[in-house]
């Protein structure tokens, strides 16, 4: 008699004993394929053959083999296995089924079945796995960085053919097996249960493999089986300990054992289950320090059950909801995630009681008390709830105004990832906002105008109501002036009351609104007709709506300035964001947000990444981002619209974004348009629509629009320079014609269009880069430059002919064959219009712009005609400078190109020595032409330098036939008598030419260097110290050497009192300092007092500038002495707080860097011997504060220069710093011996320090801060905390 819990006994201590010396190990195939087929034969004919023992021992014999057989013959054994399992269980469904035949005398059949696979199963699947490892590990050492065999089977259904088709037949006929009435099959229960056990313990082992959890017709098998055992068969307990289990060691078995719960739930009645399963884990304690997989598996599960089975979850919330305070925040992450499911799943429900309004309430409490968790993954959880519960059906309209004010107020977490997801949040508040009236637009005007509508509908509804009111209470008193007095009070009584009710009534209707509404006028309904008391509750709803409509924008209007400021951010994912939030904020015509959408418009330039296939868009990049929302918002065509309609849409659009732009806005516009042309973005449809409405004469059309069409075909002509060849009468006909003259911006951007013309930048749509097409300049008879001088010679007062004028010149160098003789004909046409100024004798005391003194010589000559000449000859030096460079660098270009065709000529003629001389004769001609470049510009290119800047420094100014030479005299003349011309826009323009002229020659910049110099100093328009400070900048670029002892002047105009000239002065200084063109020697202390300015945007490009200078050779270290002394001596010092604020900005630069640390600590001490201020004294130990002292190196030096600090300890505050800096060394660095040995002998010697300083035996009785101190250090907190948010 078999006896399966026996035999399961003996296969757990070895194997069991087989009547048979038969093995498939090291058979013949041929033998091993009849042996099976013998087997199968018998199995098939009659499942009851396993009973026979011969037959049975060679069944053990193949299940004790598998590891050694061929994958083929083992998937035809199981296969007939299985086989052999269908027939016995149609033969006990059959004998269940008939009366009078005895079922038990199947037992012992299913028995021998279920021995054989649990044997046959585990030695399969553990072989499998061995399998596996012995074929990865020399994969792994042959070089495969994984360590996994590409080849070698992953899974045992790739090492057995069929192997997992087999196992799902297999628990297909189990689950039918267990739905018959097995209890009549077995002679007691235990015997039963022995033999579900089998195929329970294989099913846990399956889904130990991941490959088994992925399939989901297995994965649906399986647990089926198991719920049928569940339901049937009392395994209740065995289910929830292997749940328990696999959530504990089974990281992929998560979400399947929640889909086992909710299957168990829905479709079998196992509600205990889930009950038993969630109070375990309700009972159970996480920590996230000691166990991190255990809160991971628990917390992956309750979030998959609370989407498949929410009901389920509700039924014990009241026990899991003690993990929102577990320690593990994963568990109060997964808890916020479960509660938001929950949220969707009650607000889902038809019948929306009381209790389920409540529990909706509380959930929202919950959820709002999160935003405040001390993790930062819990804060982003709880904003990833709020996404996904207000994009659900409901919209919840009287919790959203508190969850939008707590989502804007995550906008300045320190952590990205949480700043990224309110973001977010934010944006899918605005898509799925309520308020679908007005065609859901959120402009504030339009609301606050229907807001007033329907207020003064109410309001004279309301005095008409009090009118008819009125009259009835006179008619009332008159008749009830006969009636007793009894009766009087009856009746004041009834009216008492009915006032009460009616009071009642309006507190509901009250009730059922927000709290905003609380302003509202009072309405009462009383005594007015139905449909009058229905116009007047619909009347009020509206208000209700539009208030709430006004204090949602208005909360966005709060967030967008911060929004605006993440669009810096440096990290990709916020960027992204904030730009998804604007584009559906122009979409819903929320104010504010078109100045988003330009400020987005400068991301253009951020680099773009490789990856333009990416599955999210953070890999895609931010550009590629930027791109998509462009074309989104402004070219995508309408479905709804024809293409004509669709065309002159998309050209509107265009044309709009140039509206107010600034001058950076739009340079980065031009970039953006530029690439999308590129790409084929814009069709020739909108660039010919463009062109209309640049060319359009037939009726009066507004400046704007015309202007708008010419800057942004000039922004396309950049990717497509046919947009401009194709078409140039048109642009001389409107932009240098009479509408140019009437517009001078108009003529300005056609200018600029033009010279689109001889670009290198304009490129065929997928050019290659290095293949542009050659430009080809044009002859000065070409009509182009009629129009361009045209515009020089404009004679109309307007403050626009300037930058038209420096576009037309711009134009004339660009294209032009002989540029210099035509601007020479300018200028000298422009003279003509001064005349009798003669050079004076210079006065140095002339140079006040804002002098009211003014001589007779200013009558001689109008400001106006002044100040456009010097402002032409001062554009054409720069032109010049820029033509010569021109010159030199094609010639150098000709001559290499040059070089290789006379090496292989003089190579061929060495090979030709011999012939006759008459054929040298020949070749010694042919070189003659070739020799006159040389003859002209050299033979090398240091001489062409030589040559060309001789030209530049000798010629442009000092020559005999040089125009500008004759202005020269001129032009600083009247910079020195700037008071007396007394003509405020003269005077920019004048000392702008100045600069210009001195970028050119060496030896006049030498000579009015001090004019330059003074004017700095002494001007008192901003727009000439700004002007000064840009040109320094230039000159030390062009002449280094004559800044060299002046660079202190360089600096002078950061402390300068417009904010203008100390941006542009630290705009110049960045340049400079960050491309090597200034050594900086001691003059960054003035740099970092600009990191305190009032000005947000000084101080933010202040911080940028320190940045990127620590990053260059360990500027910031080396230069760290000079610094503190700047900011802590001498008559501009800062003061305490702000030298704290600083240094801790740029300590944050060093602190990486031990050896860096060591120095500094050694420079520190050592100047405490030349200071004697006590304020400087504070300052040094401050700066030694902020240093790690995270090794034994740093504390010994700094023990070693106690001597030279020891005298200063006297001052609490200094002392409070050293005694910080050794707590900071013994948490951080204090883990060898060594350094705790050292810490201890510097602490006694620092106590013994102090109490020699101040004259007191203990050391220990001063530890804290004075109340000033307490708030250097609190500032100096609260700057580190903007600097992470920033």
């Amino acid at each position: 008699m078999f006896n399966l819990h026996e035999q399961l006994l003996s296969l757990q201590e070895g194997e069991p004993k087989i009547h048979t010396t038969f093995t498939f190990d090291g058979v013949d195939s041929t033998i091993a394929k009849r042996t099976l087929n013998e087997l199968t034969d018998k199995l098939v004919v009659n499942g009851e053959n396993i009973n026979n023992e011969a037959t049975f021992d060679k069944l053990m014999c193949f299940a004790r083999d598998v590891a050694a057989m061929d994958p083929k013959l083992v998937a035809r054994g199981l296969d007939m296995l299985v086989t052999g399992f269908e027939n016995q269980i149609k033969q006990v469904a059959s004998t269940l089924s008939t009366p009078g035949y005895d079922p038990t005398r199947h037992a012992e059949a299913l028995d021998r079945y279920a021995f054989l696979f649990q044997w046959a199963v585990e030695r399969g699947e553990s072989t499998a796995s061995q399998s596996r490892t012995a074929q990865a590990k020399p994969r792994k050492r042959r070089g495969n960085a994984s360590g996994t065999s590409s080849s070698g089977a992953s899974t045992v259904a790739e090492v057995v053919p069929g192997w997992k088709g087999k196992l799902l037949d297999l628990y297909v006929h189990v689950q039918q097996l267990m739905q018959l009435p097995l209890g009549r099959v077995w002679n007691s229960v235990p015997e039963r249960d022995t033999f579900i056990g089998v195929f329970m313990r294989l099913a846990h082992k399956a889904m130990e493999n991941p490959a088994y959890a992925k399939d989901g017709d297995f994965q649906t098998a399986l647990f089926s089986t198991l719920c049928v055992w569940l339901q049937n068969y009392n395994g209740l307990y065995s289910l929830v300990t292997m749940i328990t289990q696999n959530l504990q060691h089974y990281e992929h078995l998560c979400e399947a054992m929640a889909q086992l719960v909710q299957l168990a739930y829905d479709e079998y009645g196992g509600t205990q289950l889930a009950d038993e399963v969630l109070r375990d884990i309700a009972a159970k304690s996480f920590s996230s320090v000691h166990d991190k997989s255990g809160p991971k598996n628990t917390a992956r599960f309750l979030v998959r059950l609370s989407q498949l089975a929410p009901k389920a979850l509700l039924r014990q919330m009241g026990l899991l909801i003690r993990h929102l305070d577990s320690e593990a925040h994963i568990m109060r992450s997964a808890m916020s995630d479960v509660i938001g499911h929950l949220m969707l799943y009650l607000a889902a429900q038809e019948e929306q009681t009381e209790i389920t309004k409540n529990q909706i309430g509380e959930y929202f409490d919950i959820i709002e008390q999160r935003f405040q968790d001390a993790h930062y993954l819990v804060r982003a959880k709880v904003l990833q709830v709020c996404q996904f519960v207000c994009s659900g059906p409901a919209k919840f309209p009287k919790r959203r105004p508190k969850l939008v004010g707590l989502i804007v107020g995550r906008l300045e977490d320190k952590a990205t990832n949480v700043r990224k997801h309110a973001i977010r949040a934010l944006s899918v508040m605005l898509e799925t906002h309520p308020f679908s009236l007005d065609g859901a637009e959120l402009r504030v005007e339009r609301l606050e105008a229907s807001l007033e509508k329907i207020t003064d509908e109410l309001a004279d509804m309301t005095a008409q109501t009090a009118k008819q009111s009125a009259k009835v209470s006179v008619a009332e008193a008159s008749e009830s002036a006969d009636e007793d007095d009894e009766d009087k009070d009856d009746e004041d009584k009834d009216d008492e009351d009915k006032d009460s009710d009616d009071e009642e009534k309006d507190d509901d209707a009250t009730a059922t609104g927000e709290d905003a509404q609380e302003n509202g006028p009072d309405f009462d309904n009383a005594g007015l007709s139905p449909e009058t008391a229905a116009k007047a509750m619909h009347l009020q709803f509206q208000q209700r709506y539009y208030r709430d409509a006004l204090y949602f924008v208005y909360q966005l209007q709060e967030a967008q300035p911060i929004l605006l400021q993440l669009l810096g951010s440096t990290n990709k994912g916020e960027v992204i964001e904030a730009m998804d939030y604007f584009v559906s904020a122009v979409r819903f015509r929320v104010d504010g947000a078109q100045e988003g959408i330009r400020r987005m418009s400068h991301l253009v330039w951020t680099p773009s990444t490789s990856a333009t296939d990416g599955s999210t868009e953070e890999t895609r990049g931010v550009r590629a981002k930027l791109l998509d929302s462009y074309m989104q918002l402004y070219l995508t065509p309408s479905d709804r619209l024809s293409v004509s309609e669709n065309t002159s849409r998309i050209t509107r659009n265009l044309i709009s974004l140039t509206f107010g732009a600034t001058l950076a806005e739009l340079t980065s516009l031009e970039e953006l348009i530029r690439t999308l042309m590129s790409e084929d973005k814009i069709g020739a449809l909108v660039v010919d629509k463009l062109r209309s409405v640049y060319a359009y004469t037939k009726q009066q059309l507004p400046q704007a629009q015309r202007r708008g069409a010419i800057i942004i075909l000039g922004m396309l002509a950049q990717a497509s320079r046919a947009i401009v060849t194709d078409d140039i009468d048109m642009y001389l006909r409107i932009g240098l014609g009479a509408y140019g003259h009437e517009d001078l911006v108009l003529a300005k951007y056609t200018c600029m269009i033009l010279q689109c013309l001889g670009s290198s930048r304009a490129k065929r749509p997928g050019q290659a880069p290095g293949q542009e097409e050659e430009i080809k300049r044009l002859p000065m008879t070409n009509p182009i430059f009629d129009g361009l001088q045209r515009i020089l010679e404009e004679p109309r007062r307007d403050p626009e002919w300037f930058p038209a004028a420096e576009q037309a010149l711009n134009a004339i160098y660009a294209l032009g064959e002989k540029p210099d003789a035509l601007a020479a004909r300018i200028v000298r046409n422009q003279a003509k219009l001064v005349q009798g100024l003669l050079p004076k004798k210079h006065d140095a005391d002339a140079m006040d712009v804002d002098t009211n003194e003014t001589l007779p010589v200013s009558s001689l000559v109008d400001p106006w005609d002044l100040t456009r000449l010097l402002f032409v000859v001062g554009h054409i030096a720069i032109k010049e400078i820029v033509l010569l460079e021109s010159v030199e660098a094609e010639l150098k270009r000709r001559k290499s190109d040059e070089q290789p065709q006379r090496k292989k000529r003089a190579s061929q003629g060495a090979k030709k020595k011999g012939r006759k001389s008459n054929a040298m004769q020949v070749d010694s001609d042919s070189d003659d032409g070739d020799d006159e470049l040389n003859q002209i510009a050299g033979t090398t290119e240091d001489e062409i330098g030589d040559i060309v800047s001789a030209i530049r420094e000798r010629e442009l100014l000092f020559g005999s036939k040089s125009v500008l030479a004759l202005f020269a005299p001129l032009l600083v003349h009247v910079c020195h008598n700037l008071g007396k011309f007394g003509d405020k826009l003269l005077a920019v323009h004048a000392t702008a030419a100045l600069a210009k002229f001195m970028c050119i020659s060496s030896s006049f910049c030498e000579t009015n260097l001090p004019l330059l110099l003074a004017l700095l100093q002494r001007a008192k328009s901003p727009a000439i110290r700004s002007n000064v400070a840009i040109a320094l900048g230039d000159i030390t670029v062009c002449f280094n050497n004559l800044i060299g002892e002046n660079v202190h002047y360089l600096y002078g105009p950061l402390h300068d009192t417009d904010p203008r000239v100390k941006k542009t002065t630290l705009m110049v200084l960045t340049h400079l300092i960050l491309n090597g063109m200034v050594k900086v020697k001691g003059q960054l202390g003035e740099m970092a007092k600009c990191l305190e300015d009032k000005d947000p945007r000084v101080a933010d490009m202040a911080r940028l500038f320190f940045s990127e200078l620590s990053t260059k050779d360990n500027a910031v270290y080396n230069n760290l002495p000079d610094i503190i002394s700047s900011l802590s001596m001498g008559t501009n010092a800062v003061n305490e707080e702000s030298f704290a604020r600083i240094m801790k900005f740029l300590f944050d630069f060093i602190k990486e860097k031990d050896r860096q640390t060591d120095n500094v600590v050694e420079k520190l001490c050592q100047r405490f011997r030349n200071t004697t201020d006590e304020r400087q004294s504070r300052d040094i130990a401050f700066c030694m504060a902020l240093l790690p002292f995270k090794s034994e190196r740093s504390v010994r030096r700094l023990l070693d220069g106690l001597p030279c600090y020891q005298d200063k300890l006297a001052d609490s505050r200094v002392y409070k710093h050293f005694v910080d800096i050794a707590h900071k060394a013994r948490t951080q660095g204090a883990q060898k011996q060594e350094t705790k040995t050292v810490l201890d002998e510097y602490e006694l010697k620092l106590k013994e320090a102090r109490a020699k300083a101040t004259g007191e035996d203990d050391g220990d009785e001063l530890l804290g801060v004075d109340k000033d101190d307490t708030q250097i250090q609190s500032q100096v907190s609260q700057y580190s905390d903007d600097e992470e948010m920033a």
